[in-house]
């Protein structure tokens, strides 16, 4: 409807289907981790709440595309939705899971994974056609990378990967959430002198995420450590 040529389409559409055929392989790979946490049964089937995880992280080349074509074409409208349907299923997911007895051992790796991958890369686009400040791209960035060194280090040291967060954590997901819909919608309104203010604001935010990050994590290693034999 918005006219994209041809060779767009079509790349497009190669980088979707290659995108799905990795995550696709991934699940079938690491089926076995498709068990309720509660009862410890297998689920033969993907869940409604691990469905809306897969939603929100096959959006992402979807999303990257539309970031770049809105820089030539007026889309910017359809960009918001799209953007703001896929933080808001972040929102979705894990309380139906709870609501409903649907927690599952790769849902909880999913979920985790799919607010890092997709934040990161939204964030690094938006970046990279100086939408956003690299600062805080950066700061984006390396909240994700202490994350994910954390789990990594605990994963050696537990022999279990376990998905850890803290409320501060999620409150800086959904803040850098909110200001990332917000920057979209300035792509096609302009951007308003109070969102410079907002930027700083999130930043802070993050900073302060990470210094709890990295206590958190040091606290849960030193536990590990002296509960080895």
């Amino acid at each position: 409807m918005y006219g994209f040529s041809t060779d767009f389409f079509v790349l497009f559409l190669a980088a979707h289907a290659g995108f799905d055929l990795v995550i696709s392989v991934f699940l079938i790979l690491n089926r076995g981790f498709f068990y309720n946490i509660h009862s410890g049964e297998a689920e033969n089937t993907v869940n409604l709440s691990n469905k809306i995880t897969l939603f929100r992280i096959t959006m992402l080349p979807f999303l990257i595309f539309l970031i770049y074509a809105s820089r030539k074409q007026s889309i910017g409208p359809a960009l918001v939705i799209f953007i703001a349907l896929t933080f808001l299923s972040d929102f979705v997911d894990g309380r139906l899971a709870r609501a409903k007895n649907l927690e599952t051992y790769m849902g909880t790796i999913l979920d985790s994974a799919s607010d890092y991958l997709v934040l990161g890369a939204i964030a690094a686009t938006l970046c990279f056609f100086r939408l956003i400040k690299t600062w805080l791209f950066l700061f984006i960035a390396g909240r994700l990378f202490i994350h994910s060194l954390g789990m990594m280090i605990l994963y050696f040291v537990r022999k279990k990967l376990s998905p850890q967060t803290t409320i501060l954590g999620k409150v800086t997901i959904a803040v850098i959430m909110v200001f990332l819909v917000f920057e979209s919608v300035a792509l096609f309104l302009g951007r308003p002198l109070w969102m410079n203010y907002a930027e700083i604001a999130v930043g802070a935010v993050i900073f302060l995420s990470i210094i709890d990050k990295v206590v958190y994590f040091a606290k849960n290693l030193v536990f590990c450590l002296n509960q080895r034999p």
